[in-house]
């Protein structure tokens, strides 16, 4: 008997509408305008079109982060509809040629590497787009308009950073070429950047002619509807940039000694400490391109500072926004910076503490914002007293749109040191690493004007943790079950059914399962989903007449190169099974989606999301994806959201917010953590202190559990300070269920426990409660190591009652109740 709840029927149902709907109204806020000398908005006509991201444009990145949607729309597409009447198809048409032949000579190099089983590096290397021909003068002549479009798209993945020297972050001599022949020719350049991630932009200076630059991102299904109204003018951009995008690229701190670039894969040195994205920017005055929290709209704001109070240890500013245009209805980001004193411990220039979106203001309209500062947020971490601490002086609140573009509004000031937090050393890197040499940090505002706020020491209270091994989980009908079982069924409980191994209940598509080997005892297995731009499944499947499922369209795009023999293996045959069907909404990638600085947004995202889960059957969703964007090249920046820890959180437990508000419905918060790097990411170790580990790289982790309560945790491929995270037990067990309160399950990355890498043992010992996507050769490593006594039976225990608690509580066990 098959059980799935993938349907017989294609047809596009009223959810796939409304979930479209909530993608369009995202990748609306989502998309950033960079510059602008009044060439947009452009009224539909006649309009140039050229680049590789005009009608292949790219909706999001490889391997992970792929969504099998129904259908997307492209830039040309957007348009069209829109009532554009593109007038350069010859060079699209020859494009769309280029762009086949490339990707058949791609085709059959992956062929190639599948039979030498290089799955890995194929993932690694996936298919570029071509940039095209160059444009000739009978393009522009037969174009016959004065206002041109160019898309500059680039696509990156996981299991490899992009590269420096062939194009990936900057313009390539033909794309340049051409941008500078539409420049010369067309009264109105409008230049787009279809890319997930921060790119070189220095050409905008370097080429005159170029009248708007727009960061549109990867969009997700709806991107080029959303794009063309932005370009008539229908909707009007909102959209902040989460990153600060360098003038060039040696401006970022230890730009050349990055990933690849510093001839040693086994290891990464964050010789910058906490100084990253503005952070160092800002406090080592270098002028960046476009700074954290940028964007333009089409039309202006006044943002004015309304009163300021305090109780006890939270600050609220109010904030008066008014749009002072008189064409354009918008809406703007309010942001609230603090500068915090200098005093034992240095600290960067400002960091972002508040930050909110207004609704949609008319002309002439004005809203008012209360925006909340959490003092003990502002804390700084001792690593000799293991505390964080916050020092005494004026914390300077800083307001505006950007964090190049504030003016003082208050000063509060704290009448003595406060210790926030007690804690125990983690994660000592194997050598003291020698940070950065930060300069003197000196405040020279004005001050006599803003509005003067008295914190007291006093009415801090200290939190000291202790450290101390989680009891065994126990409630009755947990319990029950576990009397049932064997210490081999607790093994087959903490480690995954495979990645394609017979299941109760089949997901088609999903990317790991819990194991089906004890449904007797009461236990049904649960599916878990890639993201984190939507829900990673088959669109379309068959089954055989024996019941089993096959793929029809490739759930990861590699797999459309396999040989036509193992296709022939792997896939099934539409015109002799029966078809079922999964079609899921392929939101903005989550870059794009924190460029909406809209967390009420992102709720309703993450709600959307769990709809699907729950439609389909997924019980733990793997996302949000929430490492720091510590260098542009990272190829997996468009599955995160920021270089800021605090936007990060934010944003971040916004969509578990909403992901988790359907009962039994999982988000997995990953990767947990310091994956800040793509190659050799299996073995890289991330060599970081212990104060920047703690401000920089678990911040926003701890928004997510300690503010939205996320129930999964999805341990990273790296090590950190040598040891690899799923065997951490400072990370699995002293930070997050000791110090944050964390009651969920822990589970690997997959593969991350192979041969010479994790060991799977000390999974169990550190926290990590499930291993995926699991196989015999794991569960061997458990029982040998728990023969020599490396763990013992009470860890394999506790790490099944907690896989097994999520079972009994998903919303699937609902409806496929076992007795």
């Amino acid at each position: 008997m098959l059980r799935t709840k993938a349907v017989y029927q294609n047809n596009e149902t009223e959810r796939e509408r409304k979930h479209r709907q909530q993608s369009y109204r995202a990748a609306l806020e989502g998309i950033v305008l960079l510059e602008n000398d009044g060439a947009m908005p452009v009224k539909p006509g006649k309009i140039a079109l050229y680049g590789a991201g005009a009608a292949m444009t790219i909706k999001g990145g490889t391997g992970s982060g792929e969504v099998n949607e129904r259908y997307s729309v492209s830039i040309l597409e957007g348009l069209e509809r829109a009532g554009y009447t593109i007038t350069t198809m010859k060079w699209l048409n020859d494009y769309a040629r280029m762009f086949k032949e490339e990707q058949e000579a791609y085709a059959a190099i992956a062929a190639k590497k599948i039979r030498k089983l290089d799955i890995i590096n194929l993932m690694a290397e996936p298919f570029k787009y071509p940039h095209g021909r160059e444009i000739s003068h009978e393009d522009i002549e037969e174009s016959d308009t004065d206002t041109c479009i160019y898309v500059v798209a680039r696509q990156a993945g996981e299991g490899a950073d992009r590269k420096l020297d062939n194009g990936e972050y900057n313009l390539t001599d033909i794309e340049r070429v051409n941008i500078m022949k539409c420049a010369e020719a067309y009264k109105k350049t409008i230049v787009v950047i279809n890319v997930g991630a921060s790119f070189d932009v220095s050409f905008v200076y370097e080429i005159p002619g170029i009248n708007a630059l727009v960061y549109f991102c990867q969009q997700g299904t709806e991107g080029g509807t959303a794009f063309a109204d932005i370009l008539s003018g229908k909707a009007v951009p909102s959209g902040k940039l989460t990153d600060t995008w360098a003038r060039t690229y040696d401006d970022i701190p230890f730009a050349c000694e990055y990933s690849y670039l510093n001839g040693d894969l086994q290891n990464e040195y964050y010789k910058e400490g906490i100084y990253v994205g503005y952070r160092y920017f800002d406090t080592f005055k270098v002028k960046p391109q476009y700074e954290f929290g940028y964007g333009l709209s089409y039309t202006q704001f006044h943002m004015g500072f309304v009163n300021a109070v305090i109780d006890k240890t939270k600050a609220t500013i109010r904030v008066k926004v008014q749009n002072i245009g008189d064409k354009y209805a918008g809406k703007e980001v309010v942001q609230l910076y603090v500068s915090c004193p200098q005093n034992k411990l240095h600290k960067e220039y400002q960091r972002l503490a508040a930050f909110a979106k207004t609704k949609e203001l008319k002309p002439g309209e004005a809203q008012e914002l209360d925006l909340d500062i959490d003092m003990r947020a502002l804390s700084s971490y001792d690593e000799e007293s293991a505390s964080f601490i916050l020092e005494q002086g004026d914390y300077i609140v800083r307001l505006g749109n950007s964090s190049r573009n504030t003016v003082p509004c208050a000063v509060i000031s704290l009448d003595n040191d406060v210790t926030v937090s007690k804690h125990a050393n983690i994660c000592r890197p194997q050598l003291k690493l020698q940070e950065i040499e930060p300069p003197k940090v000196a405040y020279d505002d004005d001050l006599q004007n803003v509005v003067k706020l008295t914190a007291s020491a006093s009415d801090f209270e200290t939190v000291t943790y202790e450290y101390k091994e989680p009891p065994v989980y126990s409630d009755q009908r947990v319990d029950e079950i576990m009397k049932r079982l064997t210490l081999k069924d607790m093994v087959e409980l903490v480690v995954g059914a495979g990645m394609f191994g017979k299941t109760y209940f089949t997901c088609p598509g999903a990317v790991g399962n819990t194991t089906s080997k004890i449904v007797k005892k009461g236990i049904i297995n649960i599916a878990l989903s890639d993201g984190p731009a939507g829900l990673r499944l088959q669109k379309t499947s068959t089954v055989t007449k024996k019941g089993k499922v096959k793929m029809i369209d490739a759930h990861i795009e590699f797999m459309n190169y396999l040989p036509k023999l193992i296709k022939k293996f792997m896939f099934g045959n539409p015109n002799k099974d029966t078809l079922i069907y999964q079609f899921t909404t392929a939101f903005p990638v989550e870059l794009a989606l924190a460029q909406t600085w809209n967390t009420e947004l992102l709720e309703e995202i993450g709600r959307a999301i769990s709809v699907e889960m729950a439609e389909y059957g997924v019980t733990y969703w793997l996302a949000p994806a929430m490492n720091i964007h510590r260098n542009p090249l990272c190829g997996r920046n468009f599955e995160y959201y920021s270089e800021d820890p605090y936007l990060t959180g934010k944003m971040a437990a916004a969509v578990t917010k909403g992901c988790q508000s359907i009962e039994g419905n999982y988000v997995t918060i990953k990767h947990f953590c310091a994956n800040n790097q793509e190659d050799n990411r299996n073995k890289v170790s991330s060599n970081v202190n212990e104060r920047a580990l703690r401000e920089i790289y678990l911040r926003g982790f701890e928004i997510a559990v300690r503010e939205a309560g996320a129930k999964g945790v999805m341990t990273s491929y790296n090590k950190v300070n040598g040891t690899y995270t799923p065997n951490s037990h400072d990370l699995c067990t002293k930070v997050l269920r000791n110090e944050w309160g964390f009651d969920g399950v822990v589970m690997t990355d997959w593969f991350s426990t192979g041969k010479g890498l994790a060991n799977n043992g000390l999974c169990m010992k550190a926290g990590n409660d499930l291993i995926m996507p699991g196989g015999r050769r794991y569960k061997k490593e458990i029982l040998a190591e728990l023969k020599k006594g490396t763990i013992n039976e009470k860890d394999i225990r506790r790490c099944a009652a907690n896989v097994l608690r999520s079972i009994l509580n998903s919303n699937l066990a609902k409806e496929y109740k076992l007795h």
